[in-house]
């Protein structure tokens, strides 16, 4: 829902693009960016696949003229039009004030377009909401194409409401503005309807702008065929679809099997080789990015393969030892931060630990947020952790054992040291973008 910071008299309003894959929600905001006046666009961050399909989301932050003395910002978010996808359509649909549902206007996907639709009708009803209750508009996409729909056959699909729909295309420019000038007024009307009556007219509309807010918002110079601030992350896709997420999640990933035996030593006192596909229980839950460096720290040189059943693992002992610390990933003031959760790990304090991996997430949250330009008015939980491109379930998993730390609960080595990844993989996230 819409954000308020009475200090700095400025209201931010959340509008998501919504609709089949491939339908041209992303190219929307490519658009935006490179054609909007630079003192009113953010950053423009995508998360994407290596074949260029939005796995996370886009998000394109927009600060419009002000009003009345109020700044307003729109945080214009995309969701990825796979139902593959489904548990991050509903993450970034969390809150939204506006919905700019965009269909494909070519003959061939129709059956797409209504799929979608349902899709929303769908996930918005899990949040209590209704579609006829939320500021929304059509934007029928890709009318430069041939083979296409008439605009009054979408409509009787997709728009029973008959609210503001429009043609527009995405590669050419056409219509995007005013879509997004209808979608803002739309939002702010319903924003003002919510106010007591004691706050008067409210803040008015955008007629007050000379030209209207497409005119103001519009850069005149042609765009740059790639903008400089435009932050594009490609990522893999998950090995296995998250379904759901569940509030008892753990930090591991879906494609982990159960727990599998360590590696012995033999009576030579060489390590018997692993059966294949067996994993061990240090890297086991990892990122890719990670195991390795867990492996060696499990498995030294000058240890054995086993861990002892009355003492910290050859992983725990090796954290603290020099040459094996991850304190070279942070900044130099941060570095003495990293060095105390590897001390504490070291000396089996865990939820000392967990408190400080908890900190140290928190600050990488709020340095994305801020790179990606929504300032200190949004920390939206939903969508940093996917703006970093980190699994919302991991991030989930990692909250469960902090708020199990703080209560008392009981923490094991492993419950630290996969918190201490998570943090490292956050890190190593934050530095990409």
């Amino acid at each position: 829902m819409a954000s308020v910071n009475p200090l700095s008299r400025e209201l931010v309003f959340k509008i998501v693009y919504y609709g089949p894959g491939l339908g041209g929600k992303t190219t929307t905001l490519e658009y935006l960016h490179a054609t909007a006046k630079p003192e009113y666009r953010g950053k423009l961050v995508s998360l994407a696949t290596p074949v260029d399909r939005t796995l996370y989301f886009d998000f394109l932050p927009v600060r419009l003229p002000q009003l009345r003395g109020m700044n307003v910002r729109l945080q214009l978010f995309t969701v990825p039009g796979q139902v593959y996808f489904n548990a991050t359509r509903k993450l970034v649909l969390t809150g939204a004030d506006g919905i700019v549902f965009v269909s494909d206007s070519q003959a061939v996907r129709a059956d797409a377009n209504m799929e979608s639709m349902e899709n929303l009708r769908e996930n918005l009803a899990e949040q209590g909401r209704a579609l006829e209750h939320v500021p929304h508009i059509f934007q029928h996409n890709k009318r430069d194409l041939p083979d296409l729909l008439p605009l009054s056959e979408l409509d009787a699909m997709l728009n029973p409401s008959r609210v503001f729909s429009l043609a527009t295309s995405a590669k050419t420019g056409l219509g995007l503005y005013e879509g997004l000038e209808k979608i803002s007024a739309a939002v702010l009307r319903a924003f003002e309807s919510r106010l007591p009556d004691a706050m008067g007219s409210g803040l008015g509309g955008f007629d007050a702008i000379e030209g209207g807010l497409a005119t103001a918002l519009r850069d005149a110079s042609p765009p740059p065929s790639a903008p400089l601030d435009a932050v594009i992350s490609r990522l893999a896709p998950p090995s296995k679809p998250w379904s759901t997420m569940p509030p008892d999640s753990t930090i591991g990933d879906p494609s982990e099997a159960a727990a599998a035996p360590v590696a012995t030593a033999s009576p030579g006192g060489e390590l018997a080789p692993r059966s294949a596909g067996v994993r061990d229980p240090v890297s086991r839950g990892l990122p890719p990015s990670l195991r390795l460096a867990a492996r060696k720290l499990a498995a030294p040189a000058d240890a054995p393969a086993t861990a002892r059943a009355d003492g910290p693992s050859a992983a725990t002992r090796h954290l603290a030892q020099p040459g094996l610390s991850f304190v070279a990933l942070w900044p130099t003031a941060e570095r003495e931060a990293i060095a105390e959760i590897e001390a504490t790990i070291a000396a089996e304090r865990y939820a000392v630990a967990l408190e400080r991996c908890d900190a140290l997430v928190a600050g990488i949250f709020d340095k994305a947020a801020e790179l990606a330009g929504s300032g200190g008015t949004a920390r939206d939980p939903a969508t940093v952790p996917a703006l970093l491109g980190l699994d919302g379930r991991r991030y989930l998993g990692f909250r469960a054992v902090v708020r199990r730390a703080r209560a008392g609960g009981e923490i094991t080595e492993r419950d630290a040291l996969k918190a201490f990844a998570f943090v490292i993989e956050a890190r190593l996230a934050e530095s990409a973008i």
